[in-house]
């Protein structure tokens, strides 16, 4: 009976199931069944931007740092990483079939190559998040994360970075006609960031600090089908999107191990925001069937007090993908995207592959 029971959820998901039907099914199943049709649960479920952006801070704070060692050279700086990164989604269903339990863990292991000073090592987040559907258009969300990484800078300078800390998460997605919706979210980070320079074999330069900060994004999206424009290929549907971030950090000033007070590398204060518009065309498939996606858009940066060695305003954005949603009601899927630098000065590449299911 269980297994029944999700292979009817499943169907309704993937949008195969009749209107009549599917409004016998909870609210918060209906929702889903309408968000994803709409293309607002991939922005809501996965963080390509988020990574992007927290990996571009990173990468030049490296290098500004770096850049900053005695005889280091002030320019030929590139920042060029290639992720994988595996997320894991659970959702449970509360009494009364109104709102949701979101558990997550995700893995990011960023790998960078060509750089001058370059980045690698490890980053784990958990997510708890309760979701409240207000009716079949409207989904509000409130949780918790903690995150912890684990970093190695090499090349012109050598550090260990290590960042732990938590913080709350707020999303709202809203179909507010038939073509389009948006998906919104925004967090705040409370954490330290401890940086160790090693100076001879027997002493490192200490440096521990308070690190938080401010993200918040906004992505309008639309779908469109053949019914609306004859070029869209029958049972496909083009979701396109404009989109925008915008994220500030709060760094503290403090002291290291010999007694030097500093907090940023461009001070106390970090701003980075972008904008973009991509067109995402993907099949429409029932259970048990590959679903490939395929991506295009651009990127430009509106704001980056980080930019002082690598200076990379504007991105082609390129990704494709196949999924599949299981007869058992759980979502697989591998997806390769690519932010390339029209200078060819920042190049990011993500490999992700994802595992969501209900409970």
């Amino acid at each position: 009976m269980r297994k029944i029971k999700n292979a009817v959820a499943v169907a309704a998901v993937t949008m195969i199931s009749s209107e009549a039907f599917s409004q016998e099914l909870p609210l918060s199943v209906q929702s889903q069944i309408n968000f994803s049709k709409a293309g607002l649960l991939r922005s809501f479920y996965e963080s390509d931007q988020y990574g992007s952006v927290q990996w571009r801070i990173g990468q030049a704070r490296s290098t500004i740092g770096g850049a900053k060692s005695p005889s280091a050279p002030q320019n030929g700086y590139s920042d060029k990483t290639t992720d994988s990164v595996v997320p894991i989604k659970v959702l449970h269903s509360l009494s009364g079939g109104n709102s949701d339990l979101l558990f997550g863990i995700k893995g990011t292991f960023p790998n960078g190559y060509g750089n001058q000073n370059t980045l690698d090592g490890e980053i784990y987040r958990l997510d708890a998040e309760y979701l409240q559907y207000i009716d079949t258009d409207t989904m509000l969300g409130i949780g918790a994360f903690y995150e912890v990484s684990d970093l190695n800078s090499s090349g012109i300078a050598s550090s260990d970075i290590e960042s732990k800390g938590g913080g709350v998460r707020v999303d709202a997605i809203r179909k507010f006609t038939a073509h389009w919706g948006v998906a919104a979210r925004a967090e705040y980070y409370w954490g330290t960031t401890k940086v160790t320079n090693p100076i001879t074999s027997s002493f490192s330069l200490v440096h521990k600090q308070g690190d938080d900060h401010i993200y918040t994004q906004a992505e309008l999206i639309g779908q469109y089908r053949q019914g609306d424009i004859d070029a869209i290929p029958v049972g496909w549907v083009l979701h396109p999107a404009l989109g925008i971030q915008y994220q500030h950090n709060y760094l503290e000033s403090t002291a290291n191990n010999l007694g030097v007070v500093s907090s940023g590398v461009v001070g106390d204060s970090e701003e980075y925001g972008t904008w973009w518009t991509h067109l995402r065309l993907e099949k429409e498939a029932p259970p048990g069937e590959w679903t490939p996606t395929f991506l295009l858009g651009y990127e430009r940066e509106y704001v980056n007090n980080l930019d002082k060695y690598v200076q990379e305003p504007s991105y082609g954005v390129v990704g494709t993908g196949i999924s599949m949603l299981t007869q058992g009601g759980m979502r697989v899927g591998v997806e390769y995207s690519r932010h390339q630098g029209f200078n060819g000065n920042r190049i990011n590449s993500a490999i992700l592959g994802t595992l969501n299911f209900r409970f």
